[in-house]
């Protein structure tokens, strides 16, 4: 009987320490859960106040922590606990990280969530996935306090319904995703970051863009695009890393040759150390260096500021924690370094192209098949017009506030 009692005890405590392999809460599941068995993950689903009550320890037993898309909600309510609770999972997430500025579950894309999944799911420490669904849609500009732990995150909503993206880096486990199925959603991207942090081993980087889109935080891709981002990572490749030409314009901080993690230099082109030289290379994990630029930005008063253009942030620049620290410290408590985004292209827009599309049979117009139109630059920019660039490669002066026509005639 005793042998009994024990053995029902250890399968017990066996069935303790065995967490699910993906963490849910019960108002975020979206399509996501569904997703999640189907590709032969174990789920657990809590509510909000199992979640309240869970540790870091609790959080870290998972391969990730997912927050499913509200089926295109705006409602900010809804992720309330995860800025109440944020020192609390945060720390445990140390792996691949998916943030997605749409509403995938409320499209139906599942193509999408299983690979953001996986992508969440792989590797050996805890992971994110993130659905912003349509909570900074209507909003100009404005900070996510759910992801404030891991630093100053800004959006920017009021996109247009914005439907062209490219994507801009790639990993095996988000490999069947192309630009045809993230675009001509008919609202692919409701909202974009314009800033977040990118400096370091746990820097992130774009995955995805609004293609085209020029306003503040728009970037400059390896591959000759740029937009806005609105799906970003941690631990993906960056179009251009791996081909062993460092370029810091692209957030680059070392470039050796390869996509391989261990060896120094990341697959994300990050210094495996936290500890750039700004020249390419790396400083020993072991090695000292000063903080960068003195540390956080202070008000006369002493209070760390933060950057302008927010709406509703309550996170600062310059946090402090007492957590392991991964760039240089001083007195045991973390700076993290400026948050950096490249540099913004120096652009506006002076003109509107209207393209009129119809068709003709036997010279007689039958019907106008479309009317759109594209914006035009006073820069060259990827994929779009530049009007001013070859008129004035023509000697022809011009000014700005012209509209162009052009026709095309399918027969």
């Amino acid at each position: 009987m005793k042998w009994f009692t024990s053995l029902a005890a250890l399968g017990a405590l066996a069935t303790s320490v065995m967490a699910e392999d993906l963490l849910f809460v019960d108002t975020l599941v979206g399509e996501e859960e569904t997703q999640a068995k189907g590709l032969g993950y174990t789920t657990k689903v809590v509510t909000e106040a199992q979640w309240a009550g869970m540790t870091t320890a609790d959080f870290a037993k998972f391969k990730a922590i997912i927050i499913g898309d509200a089926f295109g909600s705006s409602s900010l309510s809804l992720i309330q606990f995860m800025v109440d609770t944020k020192n609390v999972w945060g720390p445990a997430v140390t792996g691949n990280v998916i943030v997605h500025g749409a509403d995938q579950s409320n499209h139906g894309k599942t193509v999408l969530i299983d690979n953001s999944l996986k992508f969440a799911a792989a590797g050996t420490s805890t992971g994110l996935y993130f659905s912003l669904s349509q909570y900074y849609d209507s909003i100009e500009v404005a900070n996510v306090d759910a992801l404030s732990y891991f630093g100053t995150f800004e959006v920017r909503g009021q996109l247009s319904c914005y439907d062209k993206v490219h994507i801009v880096a790639s990993s095996p486990a988000i490999d069947t995703l192309t630009d045809a199925y993230l675009s001509n959603w008919g609202c692919s991207v409701h909202e974009a970051f314009s800033a977040y942090p990118s400096v370091g081993l746990m820097g992130f980087q774009a995955i995805a863009i609004a293609d085209g889109v020029v306003a503040p935080g728009t970037q400059n891709y390896g591959d000759g695009h740029s937009g806005l981002p609105y799906i970003i990572t941690r631990g993906a490749t960056p179009a251009g890393c791996g081909d062993g030409k460092w370029d810091a314009s692209i957030g680059e901080e070392c470039d050796d040759g390869n996509v391989i993690d261990g060896d120094g230099c990341t697959k994300s082109c990050k210094c495996e150390s936290g500890k750039p030289k700004g020249d390419g290379t790396c400083f020993p994990s072991n090695s000292t260096t000063p903080i960068p630029s003195g540390g956080p930005v202070v008000s006369p008063s002493g209070t760390p500021i933060k950057p302008s253009g927010y709406s509703n942030s309550t996170s600062t620049l310059g946090v402090t924690s007492t957590v392991k620290p991964l760039y240089p410290t001083t007195s045991g408590t973390i700076v993290i370094p400026p948050y950096i985004t490249p540099s913004v292209p120096t652009v506006s827009c002076i003109g509107v192209e209207v393209i009129v599309s119809v068709t003709v049979i036997e010279s007689t117009i039958t019907s106008v098949c479309g009317t759109y139109s594209k914006p035009i630059y006073n820069t060259v920019i990827p994929t779009m017009p530049c009007y001013v660039c070859a008129m004035k490669s023509q000697g022809i002066p011009c000014s700005s506030g012209f509209i162009t026509a052009t026709s095309v005639s399918l027969r």
